[in-house]
């Protein structure tokens, strides 16, 4: 076997739920014997920035509903609640993730904050409220990292349009899609409201994004 194939065998797969149980299995483990909550998914910067986008750009109020696709440890939400929003929801298809956030929010003893295990590509999003902004923080990326991301990557499209109330918010964040890629992928169906400045590099001579970060709004 080449090294190449070693590589690829040893390389995680992203995009299987096995994957991210196993990951928050073990960060259950050191919330309950350290009290760490663990990462937070692109920094805490980043979701400062999404929070301060979400303040400033989303006509929106504290009491309107939020959810985060893929919230896994529901930190951003967690920050949300403590602002003073109260009407979160988040939705994992990890089930140690759900319980990882359910055992912070409770230890942190935040009420407005409901967590759901919930495979948002097979799962029925009509079971679900509809919702004034949804928010995603690498859920998309990890989406489109499967054999049959196009197909998926559609579907996703239709269960958020699906799931937000008229004229609602589309806050994403993506490690893997180019600014103009997510323009292109979604501007059949959003418009954009505002770009969150994210950290930019130089290769080459050509200028880029580490991260693209957008909110839109339901045509």
């Amino acid at each position: 076997m080449s090294s190449d194939e070693d590589n690829a065998q040893d390389k995680p797969n992203l995009a299987t739920e096995e994957y991210w149980n196993d990951t928050y299995n073990v960060e259950l483990d050191n919330f309950k014997n350290f009290g760490d909550p663990g990462a937070e998914w692109f920094g805490h910067s980043i979701g400062l920035k999404m929070i301060k986008c979400i303040q400033s750009n989303c006509k929106i109020s504290q009491e309107d509903s939020i959810l985060d696709v893929g919230c896994g440890n529901a930190l951003l939400l967690i920050q949300l609640a403590k602002l003073g929003f109260s009407n979160l929801y988040g939705i994992d298809y990890s089930a140690p993730a759900v319980k990882l956030a359910n055992s912070i929010v409770k230890d942190q003893n935040i009420e407005n904050i409901t967590l759901k295990e919930f495979d948002f590509l097979t799962d029925d999003v009509k079971t679900l409220p509809t919702f004034s902004l949804v928010m995603d923080k690498g859920t998309y990326d990890v989406v489109s990292m499967d054999d049959e991301s196009k197909e998926k990557r559609n579907r996703y499209k239709e269960n958020i349009v699906d799931l937000l109330q008229p004229n609602g918010m589309f806050l994403i964040v993506s490690c893997n899609w180019t600014q103009v890629e997510l323009n292109a992928q979604f501007g059949d169906v959003f418009q954009v409201v505002h770009t969150i400045p994210t950290p930019s590099y130089q290769f080459g001579g050509a200028v880029g994004n580490t991260l693209s970060a957008t909110l839109y709004q339901k045509l």
